[in-house]
Order: C-alpha cells, then sequence, then structure tokens
C-alpha cells in the first residue's frame, strides 16, 4: 500500500506539474514574462499640464497605452519619474520654486496603479540613485548671491514605507576653490553613496574647470570622505538638459564602475573649451581612476556626443547620443540617436532602426526616459515622432537594432518601468 500511495503521489505532482507549466507559457506567450494579475508595464503619458498613468500587460505592436481611458490614473503636474526594484515608481515635481506634492505609486492586488502616498520634499529634484535599498535624491543650489553659501539638499527615502530623511552639504570649495560643486549623479560603490559633481561659479554657472571629471564618496552621515579627480581627459560626470544629471556612475557586473560623460561645458564658452565625451574608469576596490582606461566616445562615434547610459549586463551599455561640436552642440535637447557598446573591448555600434525626426525647426520629435527590461535583455524608448504619434520602440543590444511597438494614445509619453503587486 506504502509503493502504491507513493506511485499515485508521483503521478499527481507530475499532473499538477504539467497544469502549471501550461499555464506559465500561457502568461508568457502575452509578452509580459509574469502573472498578469500581479505584474503591469507602467506607461507615463501627458496630457496639458498634467501626465496620466497608464498600465498594459505586454509591450508589442498589437498592444495599445490608452491615456484616455477610464483606467487611467492623473497624476498632477509634468513629473520626473523613477522606479524602484519594479516595487513602486516616483513621480517627482521638476524646476519648481516649491517642490510641490510628490507621490509614489504601486500597483494593487487587482493589477491596478494606485497613489501610495504624497511625499512633502522642500526643494526640487535634480538627480537620483539607489543607495543601501534607499531612494536618494538631490538638489544643488546654484545662488547667485556669492554672500550666502551653497548648499546640496538630500532625501534618503525608504522604499518601503515612503519616510524619508534630509541631510545638508556645503558645496562652496567642495570640488575647486572658490566655486562651488553642483551634483550631476547618484550612485552606490563598495557600500558607499558617491555623487557625479562638476564645479561651477554660481553667479553664471559657467566654471575654470570643465573638463575634470570629479566623483565624490560620501560617508554614512552624508560627510564627503574624498573627491577623486581625473583632469584633462574628459568633462563632468552625466550629461545634462534643463539641470537633470543621469546615468553617469555605473557599477558593472565585474564589480568595475565606469564613469560616463557627456563632456559638456555651456555655450558661452562652447567654442572656446572643446571637450570630447568619454568614458573612465574605476577599477573594483580601487578609489581612483584607471589611468590607463579612456574610451573616446566622441571619437569612436565620428563626432557625437553621449548623453544617457543604460547598462544591459556584463559590460555592455546603450547610450543616448546627440549630435554637434561646440556651439553646434545640442547639450542633449534632441538625444534621439543610439548605439550600443562594450566598455571592456571598446567597440561602438550605431543602432538601426530607430525613429527619426523629420528636422524641421517646430519639429515636436522628442525621446523620453527609457526603461532597461533585462528580463527581456531589451531598452524600451518612448517616442514623441514628428507626426505627433506616440510609441515604444525596444532596441536589441545583440543586434544593435531598433523596432516600433505599442502605440500610446496621449499627447506625449515621457517614461515607462514595470510595477509588480506586493502582497
Amino acid at each position: 500500500m506504502k509503493v502504491k500511495n507513493q506511485l499515485l503521489g508521483l503521478i499527481l505532482f507530475a499532473v499538477l506539474g504539467m497544469i502549471s507549466f501550461t499555464s506559465c507559457e500561457k502568461e508568457d506567450g502575452d509578452g509580459q514574462g509574469e502573472d498578469n494579475s500581479t505584474s503591469k508595464y507602467l506607461v507615463i503619458a501627458s496630457s496639458g499640464e498634467n501626465d496620466y498613468l497608464v498600465t498594459g500587460d505586454a509591450i508589442g505592436t498589437d498592444y495599445i497605452f490608452d491615456a484616455t481611458s477610464a483606467s487611467a490614473l492623473q497624476s498632477v503636474g509634468n513629473s520626473f519619474w523613477t522606479f524602484i526594484d519594479d516595487k513602486v515608481a516616483y513621480g517627482f515635481l521638476y524646476n519648481q520654486t516649491a517642490a510641490g506634492t510628490t507621490g509614489s505609486y504601486v500597483l494593487n492586488e487587482n493589477g491596478e496603479v494606485e497613489q501610495r502616498n504624497e511625499i512633502g520634499l522642500e526643494v526640487s529634484i535634480h538627480t537620483k540613485g539607489v543607495v543601501n535599498g534607499k531612494l536618494v535624491v538631490a538638489y544643488s543650489d546654484r545662488l547667485r548671491d556669492v554672500t550666502v553659501a551653497n548648499k546640496a539638499y538630500f532625501y534618503e527615502i525608504d522604499p518601503e514605507t515612503d519616510i524619508s530623511e534630509a541631510y545638508t552639504v556645503v558645496t562652496n570649495d567642495l570640488l575647486e576653490v572658490g566655486e562651488a560643486g553642483y551634483l550631476t549623479d547618484i550612485a552606490e560603490y563598495e557600500g558607499y553613496m558617491i555623487a557625479g559633481a562638476r564645479s561651477i561659479s554660481s553667479s553664471n554657472f559657467s566654471s575654470d574647470y570643465f573638463n575634470i571629471t570629479y566623483v565624490v564618496v560620501f560617508n554614512s552621515d552624508y560627510t564627503v570622505k574624498q573627491v577623486i579627480k581625473d583632469e584633462g581627459r574628459t568633462g563632468f560626470v552625466a550629461g545634462q538638459k534643463y539641470s537633470q544629471g543621469l546615468t553617469g556612475l555605473e557599477v558593472v557586473e565585474s564589480g568595475d564602475l565606469y564613469v560616463f560623460s557627456s563632456g559638456q561645458t555651456n555655450y558661452v564658452v562652447a567654442d572656446e573649451t572643446i571637450i570630447p565625451s568619454g568614458i573612465l574608469k574605476i577599477n573594483a576596490g580601487e578609489f581612483e581612476f584607471d589611468k590607463d582606461y579612456f574610451f573616446n566616445i566622441t571619437e569612436a562615434s565620428g563626432g557625437y556626443n553621449l548623453f544617457r547610459s543604460y547598462y544591459m549586463g556584463g559590460s555592455t551599455f546603450i547610450l543616448s547620443m546627440y549630435p554637434g561640436i561646440g556651439s553646434n552642440a545640442t547639450f542633449g535637447v534632441n538625444a534621439d540617436r543610439f548605439a550600443v557598446v562594450d566598455v571592456a573591448a571598446k567597440t561602438f555600434n550605431w543602432v538601426s532602426g530607430f525613429a527619426v525626426a523629420s528636422g524641421i525647426e517646430d519639429d515636436p520629435f522628442l525621446v523620453g526616459e527609457p526603461f532597461v527590461d533585462s528580463s527581456k535583455n531589451q531598452l524600451i524608448v518612448p517616442v514623441v515622432t514628428s507626426d505627433n504619434d506616440n510609441y515604444l520602440y525596444t532596441i536589441n543590444p545583440t543586434n544593435y537594432s531598433a523596432s516600433k511597438q505599442s502605440e500610446v494614445i496621449a499627447e506625449g509619453v515621457s517614461a515607462l518601468g514595470i510595477l509588480t503587486y506586493q502582497e
């Protein structure tokens, strides 16, 4: 009897396994690869002065995200969005005198997006990063009154509770005597919070140090541990557009830290000071730049500048690029070309098949904030085309190609990510 019961148990286990496998196959066929009741793509669309949050099961040519539908959730204002571990999306009102309402958004048990909390921040947000499981957002002063100390304001937000702690750092003489430090990116490296920064004369946002790359290492109490500098090869970390700086510090699977710079200056001295876009490296466990490593992206691309970097695993990145040298550089305003680079091998390949702007002066063509869909090894990029249509494009880093996927019905589309219901 015991043997018979064991045999029946094994048969039942096999049948249940076949049922479970069949169920997973059906779920994988929709393009999401997860249970649709608990995980959704979230597209941030816009209409007028508001954002609209639209959920969907898949990204594909036969799937539309409709911001005019009754299920779309309105978020007041056009925000700066970030996703944390597929658990929560944060929308920060950007470029406001007062920061206004910051909202956290999650997926509920019915697969619908809903606002979880409002978070009171006293400043706007210029950059952000995840450090030790916390979302750290920051704002840097650029006060024209030279008698008042410039400061950097940090908020450390717990993504589970939305509870935030504030920290302040004086940035006068942080990088160079007589100039202030202005933060451009935040990341975690070797257990420390690090920040990309640029040195500025706050009275006019210029500098005598455009060709120096700075990485600031912070202690856990937000005091400065050290400043890592590299002079003469490229410029400040990341690329800025409308004061925002992002994706300039990336730790890869080997533990090495790659540091990306657009080589920006400012429009006033753009023709006098030409700095190439480039990638520097800090080897795992070290706190100085590798003097033997420099990847000149302007040279490799034939005269373009890198704007943002998106890590795809291994030593592969997808870069968004913008054209022009000196005063002809667009400083990220039309970063509408993409390239795949291997930072270890120093290879550069343009992406084909991406949307192209028609090029007229009042062209509405706009590229939003991409999302790294790691489970499918693709970068998803929101695009407003020259015809004012909105689409999501996917970029495959293996064959350097892009393809048009879902349409978004809205006036604009700015960002996207994935949210998963947390029990």
